[in-house]
């Protein structure tokens, strides 16, 4: 089979995420972080209610344990909503700031390496 873009992209993928500095994120925990992170692009901090039905695959329990190990990681943290104390936001940390912005260079060299 031939080499794609994708797979490369797949390949690069899998050891950036075992560079030093990053936490080990298990599959579901990944899945969570890349789902907040679509939140996150339009500039929306999910609430935790939110969260837990993200997906409606994972249920509500596994979610929480993994929202509970994200924040242990480091990666995310919890924001007070100012309109309503009662609610909590979850939002990136800088660790998932340096997460995403190593994927956004491998996908960055995937793309330029599949345009030569």
């Amino acid at each position: 089979m031939k080499t794609s873009a994708y797979m490369r992209f797949l390949s690069l993928a899998r050891m950036a995420s075992t560079l030093p500095g990053l936490p080990a994120l298990d599959p579901v925990e990944e899945r969570l972080l890349n789902q907040f992170a679509s939140f996150w692009g339009n500039d929306y901090r999910p609430t935790v209610l939110e969260a837990l039905i993200i997906d409606e695959g994972i249920s509500r329990r596994t979610v929480q344990r993994r929202i509970d190990g994200l924040r242990h990681k480091g990666m995310i943290r919890y924001e007070t909503d100012p309109a309503d104390l009662r609610v909590k936001r979850i939002a990136p940390t800088e660790l998932a700031e340096k997460y995403f912005s190593r994927y956004d260079q491998l996908l960055n060299s995937v793309v330029r390496n599949s345009s030569t």
